[in-house]
């Protein structure tokens, strides 16, 4: 009897795991449908061609989905959105949200080559150590598997590719990992190999931004509560500025240095209209030799808020004296800051320095998110053009939210952050543009 009734609690046991995995299935695929029917409809990027792929992908996510796990699904949709090829077109999966988990260890690509520039304290051993190996690949292999994730040009997928490698769920959607989502790691630091086994850090929803760039400088408030590379160092001006949404500093050998880090308004204070009018009366008054504008972290905002400053600075003398104006971009510059970028390129004899922006000159932007019901995962379409490359774009007005002109945002200079020059103190894109180091107050 007592046999009997443990056999009928397991059998119990089994029926509630199945109607748990009917529900967690039919929950998925509930939010598929709205993804097949909202979400690629109101996107206008997509060609035909690949609206149409995008779909047979999801139909086959949703007959799988009681197969697959939550990351195999999410990175399905990943897949399915980065299908338009178009860089505004996501899953808010790593960078605007925090719906994938992440390691302890913050990286960055210097010339191609992975380092740690932060770490959680327990993991401070990592710091400047070259990443080698991720979950038994070599990191190219497993930044090329990762790649599908994200729409965008080849500078952008390696901005994202430093959220999906030290992302578990990134690396179990790519099916590089399985299990709980440790795995294993390999670097080397002074010809010697270190081998270790990362957890993921406790999961925390996060509904706001995260930028990994954030972590490329201990003055930023992202980096309280972790380990950086360079703590106790003197920084450059561009890390010493990065916890300030835009600034103005004067600097040595007559070199004003204006550093706008996002094209919106800053939490508090100065809005970025009224710091422009300011910017722009402070020039007129007292014109530098040289002036350089620095967008390298900007990966956009609201092109509104910043448009008259760049007008106004592509119009001043400065603006139209070639080479006393120079522009630093590099493959985080991206969406309203490649406007920016464009408006100097364009309306200026400014130079630009450093690496191509994270996109190119016809993208789809604007738009808005769909929600999917049950994983709350949010969607972004796109539904406007940028069109900025001479060629007519072909397009309704009504679709095309801005059209200008110029032929390429390819640097005049090129700069790259090179390891030794970081981890040295050394700005490689300060010192292309003016030939000498810039040294600036504070």
């Amino acid at each position: 009897m007592k046999l009997f009734a443990v056999c009928i609690a397991a059998l119990g046991v089994l029926a509630s795991s199945a109607l748990a995995q009917s529900d967690r299935a039919a929950d998925w695929r509930a939010d598929i449908d709205v993804a097949r029917n909202e979400f690629l409809m109101k996107d206008r990027s997509y060609s035909a061609e690949n609206r149409a792929r995008a779909d047979v992908l999801l139909q086959n996510l949703s007959a799988r989905a009681d197969r697959l796990n939550d990351a195999e699904i999410e990175a399905g949709l990943a897949r399915a959105a980065a299908l338009a090829d178009n860089a505004h077109t996501r899953a808010y999966l790593l960078r605007n949200r925090g719906v994938w988990r992440r390691y302890p260890i913050r990286i960055w690509s210097f010339q191609g080559e992975w380092r740690v520039v932060a770490a959680r304290p327990e993991h401070a051993d990592l710091l400047g150590a070259r990443l080698v190996r991720v979950a038994g690949a070599r990191v190219a292999s497993a930044q090329q598997l990762l790649r599908p994730l994200f729409a965008g040009n080849d500078n952008w997928a390696r901005y994202m590719a430093g959220y999906s490698l030290t992302s578990p769920d990134a690396l179990i959607g790519a099916r590089l990992l399985h299990g709980d989502g440790k795995a294993r790691f390999v670097f080397e630091r002074d010809g010697r190999r270190i081998e270790t086994e990362l957890a993921p850090e406790p999961f925390v929803r996060r509904d706001v931004p995260e930028e990994n760039w954030w972590f490329l400088s201990p003055a930023h408030a992202a980096s309280a509560g972790w380990r950086h590379v360079l703590e106790g160092r003197a920084l450059t001006p561009v890390l010493a500025g990065a916890n300030e949404s835009y600034r103005f500093v004067r600097c040595e050998g007559d070199v004003a240095y204006l550093q706008v880090n996002r094209a919106s308004d800053a939490p508090s204070g100065e809005t970025l209209g009224a710091f422009g009018e300011r910017v722009l009366a402070d020039l007129a008054a007292r014109p530098p030799a040289h002036l350089i504008v620095d967008l390298r972290f900007n990966t956009g905002g609201d092109l509104t808020r910043g448009w008259a400053l760049f007008e106004g600075l592509a119009a001043s003398p400065l603006g139209q004296n070639r080479g006393r104006t120079l522009v630093l971009v590099g493959p985080n510059t991206f969406s309203a800051a490649i406007t920016h970028v464009v408006q100097m390129r364009q309306f200026s004899h400014a130079l630009l320095v450093g690496t191509p922006p994270g996109d190119g000159l016809e993208t789809w932007s604007e738009g808005g998110n769909v929600l999917l019901p049950h994983s709350r995962i949010n969607m972004h379409f796109a539904d406007r053009a940028h069109t900025y490359s001479l060629r007519a774009s072909g397009l309704p007005d009504d679709l095309v939210a801005l059209d200008l002109n110029v032929d390429s945002l390819e640097p005049d200079r090129a700069a790259d952050w090179g390891w030794d020059g970081y981890r040295a103190g050394r700005d490689a894109y300060a010192e292309a543009a003016l030939g000498a180091p810039l040294v600036c107050p504070g």
